[in-house]
């Protein structure tokens, strides 16, 4: 087989949560691309690490899986990866990947969930839909955890915030865990309004150690005992959104697109 996809993930150390979307993304792109040999390969060193020391369980990095297709005889290379936002971890697939250029005929990367002003509307409506947002009542809001970022992609959860505004969900606010805006700015922007109900869900493609400790964790600082502090009522979900069909078919809709423009 001469065409190879990598999917390529930041990955998770919770193994439930691996399975539910990373895996089923994996599994979406091997079924939708059945003549391609599909490899997979992590980002984070110490995601690969703690997996292999807790489970004995090795996933390869990006260089690492690009070796593997090399020597398997690959010669045209798709890397999709399943991160949200063109930050960090997607400069870090670019700037390896251009190590190996050269060994293949064929080198494409493929955009992350969130590209184009297209794919914020279309991840607005998937989740419009799956959570009902249009539907929340008056005394209800929902807040989205995002992972945040240093880098200037980070602008991406602002953007979206806007997207989620314009479809009419105003009763739904974007918060990070590591950029902004983050979860201090967002309770002052909860508080001038005069919500009882809020329901947490992680803006994530795995509901990892940020859903399951920072958000609904058991400690005073989590955002669950924050707002439950504060006299709110609280629902917590714990699902990443990479668990949703609708999410994946967005992310194979980016890689049949990197594929075809190849030709």
């Amino acid at each position: 087989m001469k065409n190879g996809i990598l999917v390529a993930s930041f990955g998770t150390t919770y193994k439930e949560a691996r399975e539910l979307s990373l895996e089923a993304i994996e599994h979406a792109v091997s079924s939708s691309f059945p003549d391609f040999a599909v490899y997979k390969a992590y980002t984070s060193n110490i995601v690969k690490k703690r997996i292999q020391e807790n489970e004995g369980l090795f996933i390869p990095g990006i260089l690492q899986a690009l070796q593997d297709m090399y020597k398997d005889g690959i010669k045209n290379v798709y890397i999709q990866p399943t991160h949200i936002i063109p930050g960090e971890e997607y400069n870090k697939i670019l700037d390896t990947a251009s190590q190996y250029r050269d060994k293949f005929n064929t080198l494409k990367i493929s955009e992350p969930l969130l590209s184009s002003p297209e794919d914020f509307k279309m991840a607005a409506d998937i989740l419009g839909r799956y959570y009902n947002f249009g539907k929340l009542a008056c005394d209800s809001a929902a807040v989205l955890m995002g992972h945040g970022s240093e880098h200037a992609a980070n602008k991406c959860y602002s953007q979206f915030q806007d997207t989620l505004k314009h479809k009419g969900f105003s009763n739904v606010f974007v918060s990070t865990v590591e950029g902004t805006p983050d979860f201090e700015t967002s309770l002052g922007i909860l508080k001038d309004y005069n919500f009882k109900n809020i329901t947490l869900i992680p803006f994530m493609v795995t509901a990892g150690d940020h859903a399951h400790n920072d958000m609904a964790g058991t400690e005073k600082d989590s955002w669950k005992n924050q707002l439950i502090s504060l006299g709110y009522n609280i629902n917590v979900i714990t699902q990443g959104i990479g668990e949703l069909p609708e999410i994946q078919n967005l992310y194979l809709s980016h890689l049949r697109s990197t594929i075809n423009n190849s030709f």
